[in-house]
C-alpha cells in the first residue's frame, strides 16, 4: 500500500480491513493492487550494455609473436597522467567526476596511449555541451598526427583558400594534439589541426557546443567550419590565456621566431 499507493495509503488500509472484517477478502485483488510484476529486461540490457564498455578497457593489446608482453609492451606506452592522485587535489575546491567515474577515465587515458602512441597524455578538461558533453585529453607526441586527413584537409584550406601561414603539426599552436570524447567509455576523437583562419573566426562569433562535432556552424560573420574545428580553436585560445610561465624561462629562436629556445 505505500509503494502503491503513496497519498491514499491510510484509506486503503481502512478499506482492506473492513473486507477482512467482513470476509470479503476474496474480491481483495479487485480494487487492491497486490501482486508486484516488473519487467528487469531493459535494466538487464542496459547493465550488459555497461559491462561490455567497461571490460574494453581492462583488455590488453594482443602482440603478435610474444607470450608474455613484460616491460618492453609498458615501455612503448607514454606517460599517462595519475588522474587518480590529482582528483583528490580537484576535490579539496569541490571539482570532481566521482570516484568509480575518474577510475573509468583513468583506464581510457591508458588505451588511448596505447592507440594513439602519444609521448604523454594529461587530461585537459570538460566541456558541457547541450546535447552531448566534452571530455578533452591533452597529448604531445602524438604518433598519428600524420594520419588524420581531416586534420590536413583543414590546414590546407582556410577563410581565403589555401592557407600557408599554417604551423605545421607539432610546432606553434598545432605542437599538442587534443581528443575528445563524451565519457568515460566513449571513443576517443583526435581533432584536427589549427589554421590562422579558424582561430582569427573564433574570436569573432560565440557558439554553443552541442556535443555534435560534425554539426556546421552558421554564424555571422561565417565560420567555415564544423563544431570540432571551432571547439580545436576555443581550446588553443583558453590554452594560452590561463598558461602562466616565469618570466625569462623561454627565449625566442633568433634563427626561427616561431620556435622558442630553453
Amino acid at each position: 500500500m505505500i509503494l502503491h499507493y503513496p497519498k491514499g495509503s491510510l484509506d486503503k488500509f481502512e478499506e482492506v480491513s473492513y473486507l477482512l472484517k467482513n470476509g470479503g477478502d476474496k474480491n481483495l485483488s479487485n480494487f487492491l493492487k497486490v501482486e508486484d510484476n516488473r519487467n528487469y529486461q531493459p535494466l538487464s540490457n542496459t547493465s550488459k550494455d555497461f559491462i561490455n564498455k567497461a571490460s574494453a578497457q581492462f583488455t590488453k593489446p594482443p602482440v603478435e609473436g610474444e607470450e608474455d608482453v613484460g616491460e618492453e609492451a609498458a615501455a612503448e606506452v607514454g606517460f599517462v597522467q595519475d588522474l587518480m592522485a590529482d582528483s583528490r587535489i580537484f576535490q579539496w575546491a569541490g571539482i570532481g567526476f566521482g570516484e568509480q567515474e575518474t577510475y573509468r577515465l583513468q583506464k581510457s587515458l591508458k588505451k588511448l596511449a596505447e592507440t594513439s602512441g602519444a609521448v604523454s597524455l594529461r587530461f585537459y578538461g570538460k566541456i558541457w555541451g547541450t546535447k552531448q558533453d566534452y571530455y578533452i585529453v591533452e597529448a604531445s607526441g602524438d604518433a598519428n598526427a600524420g594520419g588524420d586527413e581531416e586534420g590536413e584537409a583543414n590546414e590546407e584550406e582556410g577563410e581565403d583558400g589555401p592557407t600557408a601561414d599554417s604551423e605545421p603539426r607539432g610546432t606553434g599552436v598545432n605542437k599538442l594534439s587534443y581528443y575528445v570524447a563524451h565519457d568515460s567509455m566513449s571513443k576517443w576523437t583526435r581533432l584536427p589541426d589549427l589554421s590562422p583562419a579558424d582561430i582569427k573566426a573564433s574570436r569573432q562569433i560565440k557558439v554553443v557546443f552541442t556535443g555534435d562535432l560534425n554539426r556546421p556552424i552558421y554564424t555571422n560573420p561565417f565560420f567555415f567550419g564544423q563544431e570540432k574545428h571551432y571547439l580545436r580553436a576555443q581550446i588553443a585560445r583558453i590554452m594560452h590565456s590561463t598558461t602562466l610561465l616565469p618570466k625569462a624561462l623561454w627565449m625566442e629562436d633568433a634563427e626561427n621566431p616561431r620556435e622558442i629556445l630553453p
